[in-house]
């Protein structure tokens, strides 16, 4: 348990001391590199502060000159910290719209670009992918967790659409990530933290220049494809349907 509060009082300090200074940085420029700098240490003190071996199996393939749809399996919440801390791109993530009210941090999150959803309101949500897109023009590469939610067993749950058809509309490639090893970590209803190796699997890119709405499950069913694949679950196992 001794690890489970170290990691806890650590995310409140560093939560405070760089969600400040996100927003003290984006009152002057909202588009700065100094602000993904400032999100990538933050997630980097949380790796370590949670005993996780970050490793890399494919982040060369990442062109740091283009911009992605990252589509990527849920299984903690810790994913977020160790996706931010492995990919070297402008990273922004659609998150439940509760993280953005906490004090300090959540005020950070909205300055930073980072984008409300709620899942719930179907009217909101469709105008997160439309804010979603705006990032996307800014020049942010997404991160979105298709399930909608993380998962409590090592099988995925379902892939909903809006992912895909963001990235349709944007003709952003679709990259799939494979976070392996987070479900050992904190999975679910864990009440502790276990340090452990960790490694953010990177697949291989999935054009959507010449995608219409039509190829919506087409386009899921091969992020999933890949995404259990480097996840080492076969396709009898999968729990989609």
């Amino acid at each position: 348990m001794l690890r489970t509060f170290w990691v806890i009082s650590v995310a409140l300090a560093v939560s405070l001391f760089y969600g400040f200074a996100v927003m003290v940085v984006a009152t002057f420029s909202s588009t700065t590199d100094l602000i993904d700098r400032l999100i990538r240490q933050w997630a980097r003190i949380m790796v370590r502060a949670a005993g996780i071996e970050l490793g890399g199996d494919g982040i060369e393939r990442i062109d740091p000159e283009r911009r992605y749809i990252l589509i990527a399996n849920h299984y903690s919440y810790l994913d977020i910290p160790c996706i931010l801390a492995a990919i070297p791109q402008p990273i922004r993530f659609m998150a439940k719209i509760s993280l953005f009210k906490i004090p300090i941090f959540g005020w950070a999150l909205g300055k930073a670009g980072f984008i409300p959803i709620d899942r719930k309101n179907r009217r909101t949500a469709v105008k997160s992918f439309d804010l979603a897109a705006e990032r996307i023009r800014r020049g942010n590469t997404i991160v979105i967790f298709p399930e909608e939610g993380r998962t409590r067993t090592r099988e995925m749950r379902p892939f909903q659409r809006g992912a895909f058809l963001l990235a349709i509309k944007s003709q952003l490639p679709i990259l799939p990530l494979a976070i392996d090893g987070t479900y050992n970590v904190l999975r679910v209803g864990a009440t502790r933290i276990t340090p452990g190796p960790v490694t953010i699997r990177v697949g291989t890119e999935i054009p959507t220049a010449d995608a219409s709405v039509r190829d919506k499950e087409r386009l899921a069913e091969a992020a999933r494809g890949q995404i259990n694949a480097m996840l080492g679950i076969s396709a009898d196992a999968d729990a989609a349907p």
